[in-house]
């Protein structure tokens, strides 16, 4: 995306986290936890 400085509101617009995010949402989720995906889930581990 072009940007100059005089649109720092148009800017502010177009970027990401404007909208719906529905693919992002999803990353940022995966990431949270370590892309771990369909693992089952390990038995008594903080069993101490």
């Amino acid at each position: 995306m072009r940007s100059y400085n005089w649109s720092i509101k148009a800017k502010r617009r177009k970027t990401t986290g404007t909208g719906r995010m529905r693919y992002l949402k999803i990353v940022r989720r995966k990431f949270k936890n370590g892309f771990r995906e369909g693992l089952p889930k390990p038995k008594a581990v903080a069993a101490k």
